[in-house]
């Protein structure tokens, strides 16, 4: 296999853990230019085989590519995971914007309405584009918040901004510490071992 791989997004966030994921295995790259991708499929695994797939065609390099969001039970079709980010309607729409809309969604929602599940997927293509590796993962729970509070943000992962965890006395996303954020992240950490261990079978 090379010894190198396209990160296959331009999202901040994104681009550190698919790093830490590779890191050991392969030599993380960025992508050199924004590529827009259509992403049509009809699940997060299939969403992310779309990105690596056309991102390993682009630059005739292995990719890795991961896709995710958050599903709310509660809003039914007012919500589609698959959109966490797009569900606005706007392409010029600010994390604010997302964070302001979503709040108005749930301004009804009490309880264990407000309850918020996470999903990730990932997956690697190869210089041809052939996928050779995905995996979809379900994540840890929390609640959307009433409010947020504007310091609790990073680029990348506007949600976090709204989730707190009533497994960790309510705290937000951003005040866990790192033992706790592990497991507020358990989708990432599944994926990892899962990823590694592929990445294992082919070095």
């Amino acid at each position: 296999m090379s010894k190198s791989i396209i990160l296959a997004t331009t999202n901040p966030h994104k681009v550190d853990k698919l790093s830490w994921i590779v890191k050991g295995f392969l030599n993380p790259i960025e992508m050199p230019e924004k590529i827009d991708v259509e992403e049509d499929g009809k699940t997060f695994e299939e969403n992310a085989q779309i990105k690596a797939r056309a991102i390993a065609k682009k630059f005739g390099e292995y990719a890795i590519a991961s896709d995710g969001g958050a599903l709310i039970p509660s809003l039914g079709y007012q919500w589609n995971a698959l959109l966490t980010r797009r569900f606005i309607g706007s392409k010029t729409a600010s994390d604010w914007d997302r964070i302001d809309g979503l709040l108005s969604l749930m301004k009804d929602k009490i309880g264990s309405e407000r309850k918020v599940v996470w999903r990730e997927a990932i997956a690697v293509a190869n210089k041809n584009g052939d996928i050779v590796f995905s995996k979809e993962v379900e994540g840890d729970t929390g609640i959307i918040q009433t409010k947020y509070n504007k310091d609790q943000y990073r680029e990348g992962i506007w949600l976090c901004t709204l989730t707190s965890y009533p497994q960790f006395e309510g705290k937000n996303f951003f005040e866990l510490t790192k033992k706790e954020q592990k497991k507020g992240e358990m989708s990432w950490w599944r994926l990892k071992d899962e990823t590694q261990a592929f990445l294992e079978t082919i070095s």
